[in-house]
């Protein structure tokens, strides 16, 4: 049998990052075994779906590199892809069940199920449908649609225990009487989630379910429609929830990390440092490593890999793998990541000029949206100073340090990250300078900051003449010696 796996978002918002996770492990689980990535999109919750959010998931989606090899925006042999145009195949597959004796007519309103419910919650029993309509003679239930009552249709639960076989957490038993009679089509004539997940995955073809554990609740409603269809379900692995750090369900909450995909690429994050770190909660690689590419991720990927418990999501350890990508990143690459986030005095320069301005400023770099303050030095002709570069640049051998300095480069044959270290160290060895009292005074003048990438590369980003004109811009007219 191939493999065929979906990932089947409800267009009702932004793509969570538990989402995201759970997108990528199918992906991984389909490429992995030569198989198939479907996306669905599960569409029927009329009220809060909307196009904007479709159409965010998918670019998400296309962000993260996660392509469909069938779906809403591609095709394929099983579509339509969207719940919201498959409401004909629920019909259908609606009336066999009930042609079968499997499902039933229900003629309840919401207001009697809602005080039967409330009853049944008093006197301490299950607040499950008590089957009023399930015995209704074929009589009763015309009469019932003479006098317009709304017409749902309910599957006919038989008292058995269901027993799921998981791929993650092992034997999963449903003891008889968990649930009720439920719902598969409400009046209005659309699916409940249970019945189209199942509909859609038997006819879609999927071999394999892999999704949160939010819903290992639901499998014992769509393993009993399985056995109604004459049909045997897919493989089922359940993976283990993304925690808040009180280790609650991760949602977007005052004080916690964004849930939402979007946000975090907005905030300068890289698509394969995201996955990486969300690939690593909840799924042990067999070894050591904190950080693995998607090739690595493809070998390790196995289900008995991924753990039972929750995961808590900690956003300064994803800011050290992202910063990880963007520290060992090519030019090239930081070009194509951060082009959103570069300043327009950026944008004006050649290509081969700005990739290597990238390769500098990378190893301080955390988030692409640091690009504009690091690449800021090195754009224009001069720098603002900070307040921490101006105190040092008031120390007593700051300005015999800058302009001595400037006089040793102008007399440079060669200009080089090698000759403008050579010259520091000669300017230091005169004046007696050492250390921080050299090089943070230096660094001040060129960048107007006290941190950044190291001098000799700096000097060679600048060129000569800004480097003078910048180590002679910082001496106090008059302050000249030691």
């Amino acid at each position: 049998m191939s493999v065929r796996v979906r990932f089947a978002p409800s267009p009702t918002g932004w793509l969570h990052v538990g989402g995201a996770r759970t997108a990528y492990f199918n992906w991984l689980y389909a490429r992995a075994h030569a198989g198939t990535f479907v996306l669905r999109l599960e569409d029927t919750d009329v009220q809060r779906s909307s196009a904007e959010s479709e159409s965010g998931v998918l670019d998400d989606l296309r962000w993260l590199g996660l392509r469909p090899d069938e779906g809403p925006d591609v095709g394929g042999p099983f579509g339509p892809y969207r719940q919201s145009e498959r409401l004909a195949i629920y019909r259908d597959r609606a009336d066999l069940l009930l042609a079968r004796g499997a499902a039933y007519p229900c003629f309840c309103t919401d207001a009697e199920l809602e005080a039967r419910r409330a009853a049944a919650q008093a006197s301490g029993r299950p607040p499950h449908y008590d089957g009023h309509c399930r015995g209704l003679a074929a009589p009763e239930r015309e009469a019932l649609r003479r006098e317009g009552r709304p017409e749902s249709v309910r599957y006919a639960v038989e008292p058995l225990d269901q027993v799921l076989h998981d791929e993650v957490r092992g034997e999963v038993r449903f003891p008889a009487g968990m649930v009720g009679d439920f719902v598969l089509l409400r009046s209005s004539g659309l699916p409940t989630y249970n019945f189209a997940c199942v509909v859609d995955d038997a006819a879609m073809e999927i071999s394999h379910v892999i999704r949160a554990e939010e819903h290992l609740s639901n499998t014992a409603r769509q393993l009993m429609l399985y056995a109604a269809f004459g049909q045997r379900p897919p493989a089922f692995a359940h993976l283990p929830l993304i925690l808040n750090r009180d280790r609650s369900k991760m949602s977007k909450r005052s004080g916690e990390a964004s849930v939402a995909v979007g946000d975090w690429r907005r905030d300068g994050f890289v698509a394969d440092a995201l996955l990486s770190y969300l690939a690593l909660l909840g799924f042990h690689p067999g070894d050591d490593r904190e950080i693995l590419s998607r090739t690595e991720m493809l070998e390790a990927f196995r289900f008995d890999r991924v753990g039972k418990s929750g995961a808590v999501f900690d956003p300064d350890k994803l800011r050290w793998v992202n910063a990880h990508y963007l520290h060992h990143a090519e030019g090239a690459e930081l070009l194509v990541w951060g082009e959103s986030f570069l300043p327009p005095a950026a944008r004006e320069l050649p290509r081969e000029r700005l990739e290597a301005l990238l390769r500098g400023v990378r190893g301080n770099l955390t988030t692409l949206a640091d690009l504009p303050a690091e690449l800021a030095p090195f754009l224009g002709e001069t720098v603002t100073l900070e307040p921490e570069a101006r105190a040092v640049l008031a120390a007593d051998t700051a300005a015999a340090a800058c302009a001595a300095l400037a006089d040793e480069l102008r007399g440079l044959a060669e200009w080089s990250g090698d000759t403008f270290k050579s010259a520091v160290q000669s300017v230091g060895a005169r004046l007696q300078i050492r250390g921080r009292d050299l090089f943070q005074p230096i660094r001040a003048a060129l960048t107007g900051r006290t941190h950044g990438p190291e001098l000799p590369l700096v000097a060679e980003l600048l060129g000569r003449e800004r480097a003078v004109a910048r180590l002679r811009a910082a001496v106090p007219q008059g302050r000249t010696s030691g």
